[in-house]
Formats: structure tokens, sequence, C-alpha cells
């Protein structure tokens, strides 16, 4: 169900989803048995043996079994995608070939809105006019079922852009012609699989899974929709396998009183109430089908979701944005916490959802602080701490999913030289990306004249660092197999000393300009590693050794610089890729060139060969500077730092690899 979302002074509003031309939409979700055959055995055959090439259909084995019912359904224990309108990017939407498509591609829920035509007949199509996909013209309530059967459903669809009316060429209206018979189906079809459906047809075809199903419109013929539907449902024997929505707060209030057994999902007044108030939803609603934004303003919040997970209310996701119709962005949605995928590429989301569930195939491992029971925590606290005979202070940081019960992955943040903790807080933004992704931040500071780390492996740094995370696993409920550390500059070179001296602990590292191969690295386990490094690092250059301007870096006591002293020799340092290759080789990776991948203009990958777990990965940026990528601070000090580049951002990319790398059971 699609329903813009805006937030004004204090009224949210949800409508009815459009494409500008008044096209609406619906969401749903789960598994299930059933005859899934594609062919109406009352089919109109198609005559002709010409035809423009199509889009493939699907080849995905559709799930085994749906859930049958929607407490079933909720209770499946992973993220559910619902093709919304059949994906209607994918394949022609609200057509029986689309449901068809998006079977075989594996959702969980079928999403659909209906209407009634002007003699009462229930039928299924995603807007209240068939001027937006058919051949032909009026609204649904003006015209007989017997007027709209015979209309070509996919008559402006397109692969690139869905239902498009503007200039394009004949050849990219692929199934146009196919319900009047001018070109042949697609292999298993009829033509009568590109007409608009009956509500009936639909579930006789697809009598298992379960419906997300959308009212269109408000007032008398929304509520004898709304008759209808209710009727149907229980006749088909429906009603415990779906749910009921509208863009009306009147019509799911009036559907809910004629069919209590139903599931409803709240509409335009009761979702302003929760989103905004946090009014709780009225019995018989739990469901939040939602866009991510709308008008600028952001309305699905890590704190929103945090909340939701606490009062036990999924929220099934609508993108209303194209650009965000698309595998990275369904991605991301399941790892900010999403419970459904309303979207248009069916197979994507499956795919996602997929990878998800593999990821999380990990088992957490709870802290000791997960069985603590804690006073509420501040989001942002500045913790003085000290040991091995050092003074320091850890900067905090608890995303809105923190609950002090659920084990959290932790990231431990690592400043550079010089450079104060709360400036690395910002510089590499990892705290406020914790938020959206549910991850714990630590960023430490041992209190000197400057900052910076001794990165020798048996030094006291590494004691105070191995103090602080016991101190981190005992006070906070920390997934154990999730532990991860990141750096900037100096920080990256003591990110690969603490991934070295605890390889037992730390699950993965991700060094940004300055990685290293520590004296003394002994491995009790691999340690994947992600590195970033620019080719015109001033500082640490790529090439190996110190940059010209390390001279001008404060000495460690304060007093002066460091000059061209013994602290800044090293021309005969190895090169960044032949730190990251060492590296790789004590990951067991193969004694081989890495392989290269240009990502961006300015981004080539390196990759070793490696057993899987063992990953080591470094991306150079370049003419890139001293300077963590994507970073929005890191490209404002292009004075300081050098050139910054946006082609990537390092976050994203380590904590992809992050989530891909736990510690093994």
């Amino acid at each position: 169900m699609r329903r813009f979302v805006a937030f004004g002074c204090s009224v949210l509003i949800i409508a009815a989803c459009s494409d500008g031309n008044g096209v609406s939409a619906t969401t749903g979700s789960t598994n299930a048995d059933g005859d899934t055959s594609l062919v109406t055995p009352a089919a109109t055959t198609a005559t002709t043996t010409t035809s423009a090439p199509l889009a493939e259909p699907t080849t995905t084995v559709p799930p085994l079994r749906y859930a049958q019912t929607i407490d079933e359904l909720l209770a499946i224990g992973r993220p559910i995608v619902l093709a919304h309108t059949a994906g209607e990017d994918n394949f022609p939407g609200s057509t029986l070939f689309a449901f068809g498509e998006s079977v075989k591609a594996g959702v969980d829920v079928l999403d659909l809105n209906v209407l009634l035509t002007k003699d009462g007949v229930l039928v299924v199509q995603h807007d209240d006019t068939v001027d937006g996909s058919t051949n032909g013209t009026g609204a649904v309530a003006d015209l007989t079922y017997d007027e709209i059967k015979v209309l070509d459903d996919a008559y402006w669809f397109t692969a690139d852009c869905g239902v498009c009316h503007d200039n394009q060429q004949p050849a990219a209206y692929v199934y146009r012609g196919i319900r009047t018979g001018e070109k042949p189906p697609p292999e298993g079809y009829t033509a009568d699989d590109f007409a608009i459906p009956t509500f009936r047809q639909l579930v006789e075809r697809f009598p298992d899974i379960p419906l997300n199903i959308e009212i269109e419109g408000e007032g008398v013929l929304a509520k004898a929709a709304a008759d209808e539907l209710a009727a149907e449902l229980r006749d088909l024997r429906r009603a415990d396998a779906s749910v009921v929505a509208s863009f009306s707060d009147d019509i799911v209030s009036y559907f809910h009183g004629i069919a209590p057994d139903v599931e409803v999902s709240p509409a335009l007044a009761v979702l302003t109430a929760y989103v905004l108030d946090g009014t709780p939803m009225p019995d018989g609603m739990r469901i939040l089908q939602l866009p991510p934004d709308y008008g600028g303003l952001k309305v699905i919040t890590p704190e929103l979701i945090a909340r939701t997970k606490q009062d036990g209310y999924p929220i099934w996701v609508w993108p209303n944005d194209r650009s965000l119709e698309n595998l990275a962005s369904y991605r991301e949605f399941l790892d900010e916490g999403i419970d459904g995928l309303n979207i248009n590429f069916p197979a994507q989301g499956v795919q996602a959802v997929e990878e998800y569930t593999s990821l999380a195939g990990v088992a957490a491992a709870p802290s000791p602080g997960c069985g603590l029971t804690q006073a509420a925590l501040a989001a942002d606290s500045t913790v003085p701490f000290t040991a091995a005979g050092e003074i320091g202070t850890y900067i905090r940081h608890l995303p809105p999913a923190y609950d002090g019960a659920t084990p959290l992955p932790l990231v431990v943040d690592l400043h550079g030289w010089s450079e104060s903790a709360a400036v690395q807080v910002v510089f590499s933004g990892l705290p406020a990306f914790g938020d959206t992704h549910r991850f714990v931040t630590l960023t430490p500071d041992i209190t000197r004249p400057v900052p910076l780390w001794d990165t020798s492996i048996d030094g006291a740094d590494v004691k105070w660092m191995t103090a602080l995370l016991d101190e981190a696993e005992a006070v906070l409920c920390i997934d154990t197999r999730r532990v991860y550390f990141a750096g900037l500059s100096n920080g990256a070179m003591m990110s690969s000393s603490i991934a070295c001296a605890l390889s037992d602990r730390v699950a993965a590292a991700a060094p940004v300009a300055g990685v290293r191969d520590p004296e003394g690295c002994f491995f009790s386990r691999p340690v994947p590693l992600v590195a970033f490094h620019g080719t015109d690092d001033q500082y640490l250059a790529y090439t190996g050794g110190y940059g010209a301007r390390v001279a001008g870096l404060p000495n460690p006591s304060g007093d002066g610089t460091l000059g061209t002293g013994p602290a800044v020799s090293g021309g005969d340092d190895p090169s960044i890729p032949e730190i990251a290759s060492a590296w790789a080789g004590r990951n067991g990776c193969t004694d081989t060139e890495p392989t290269e991948l240009a990502i961006a203009d300015d981004v080539t990958l390196l990759s070793w060969d490696c057993p899987h777990g063992a990953e080591t990965r470094l991306y150079r940026i370049e003419d890139g500077g001293h300077a963590w990528p994507g970073s929005d601070l890191s490209a404002s000090a292009v004075d300081f730092v050098g050139r910054t580049t946006m082609s990537i951002s390092a976050n994203a990319i380590m904590w992809q690899f992050f989530r891909e790398h736990p510690l093994d059971a």
C-alpha cells in the first residue's frame, strides 16, 4: 500500500500513493503451500505469431509453504517481502501475469488495491481510473466489468520506467498486444493474464498466499467495496490471512466494524498520532505501512524503529522514490531494522532478505552486561577510564535500538595523531552511522599532551584498550561475536595492532589512511581486513614511509614539531599494497597479486584470493589524501588532509564488511 507521508506543523499526511496520474498502491507479506498454476482454465487464446522481445519472466522457485494467518506471518522470524502491486516496475502491475511472476520470485505476500466496477464487481486495479495502465479511459466506478475485462492492462508498461506514456518507442511496450491477441503470451500464461483481474480470480489462482489489500477511495463507493471485500474474504476463506488498509481512517474503521476478524492497518489519523506522539494504536491494528521520507522530512527514523520494536508494531516500508527501488536500498532497509519490504522488484527483495538472514546466521553472543538490570543510559556519554597505568576517557554512543537486553555489535573508532576523540566522532561519522545501522560506538582517548597511540603490540596502550573492551562487555549489552575496530591515521595503525593482539576477540578491522603490518603480529585466527588509502597521502605515503607533512605534526610532548628526526623516518618502509599483501598472507590467502576492480573513476578495489572468512581488501583512492572517504568534514579540510573522495562511503563499505564477518560460533 503506497501512502504519501508529510509532516507539516503537527500533522502527518498519509494519502494514497500517486505517480502523478492518480495511481495508488498497497503492502503485504508471507509463504505457503498451494496451487500456483499460471493458466486460467477459462482463458482467451492469443492468435498472432510475431512479437517484440519480452522481458524474461522470473524463474525462481517459490517457497514451499506460506503463512496460513497474519499471526503466523508476523512470527515468521525474518523480514518479509511484499510485491507492490505485483512488482509494478518489473512487470505490468496488478495483472495475473505479474502476480504469477511475484509468486515465482518467492514473495511472502501479494499486495494489491481493490475497487468496485459500475456493476458491483470487485476488481484488482492500482488506480481509480483505467487511463494509466490500459488502452482505455474512464473511472473504474463508471465502467462495467464487461467493459473493463477486454482492456489491455499491460498497454503502457515499459521495462525502463514502469507505466510510461512519454515518447517511448513502440518496441519499448514489451507486453502491449498480448491481451488483444496481437502477440503470443509468455510460456505458461494466456492473454487473460494481461487483463484487469477480479479479486476472486486472483485469490482462486493463488489461494494460499497472504494478501495485503488497500481499499481505494473513500465515501460511499469505498464502503461498498469494503462490503464486497469482506464478503469475498469470508467466502474464499482468506479472512485470517489478509491485511486490509485504506488512506481513509473512516474506511478502515468501517471495514473493521463489518469484519472484525480481519487484520487492518492504520490510516492517516492513527498513524499520525503514533508516529508524532507515540499514541498507542487501537486494538486490531499493529502493522505500520510507511514510506522512508516525504517532502524532505524523514518519516522512518532510528528512533521510530526502536520504538516500534519495543511496542511490537512491525514496519512494512514502501519506497516512495524510484531511486530506492534497488537491491542496495532493500539491503539498507533491512539493516535499519525494517520488518517488511513492499517493493517493485520482488526478486531483488527476496535476494536482500536471503542475504540478510544468511548474515544473521551466526547467533549473537551476549556479553555479561546483557544480564544486568540497568538504569537508562544516556545516548552520549564521556566516561573516565583508567587501566594499565594510563588515564583516559572514551566517548560512548548508544543507538536508539540499544535497550540493554538485546546484544548489539560494537565498533571502536580510533582517532589520529593530534586529533581528539571528539573530532574523530564527527570526522568519521561512525556514531551517527551506528544510529541507523544499530551498533554501539566507543571513541577512546588516553590523556596526553598530544592525542596519540603507542602502537606496539606489547605496549601499555594495547593493554589499556584490552581493559576497555573488558569494561564495555561488562557494563553494556554487546554481541561479543561482532566487535570491530576502525581508525584514522595513527588510529588506523592502532586498529591494526589491536587486531593482531586481540585476534581472538576482534572480528574484523577497517584502518583508514594508515594500515600497518605490526612487528610481532601473530594471529590466533585470521582477521578479515578492509583498508582505505589515498595515493596522494602526504602523511603516510601510499608508496611507503612517511610523507612530508608529518614533519609539521606536534611532538608527543607537545613541545615543537616532529621535524625530520627519527620519529618520521621510514622511507624504506613497504608500500600500502605490500602491507595489505602481508596481512593477506597472514590470513592464509594465496601468494598472488591482488585482483583490481574499478569501483568508481577514482577508486579501485584490490582484493586477494583468500579463504572464506579471511577476506583482505584495499580501496585505493586515486589522488586521495589523508582522508576518510565519504566524510563531509574530511572533504571540508582539504588544506589539512588533501582531497577526500565522495565516490564511496568508507562507513557503508566497512559496515557491510563487518556484517559479513562475525566471529564464528
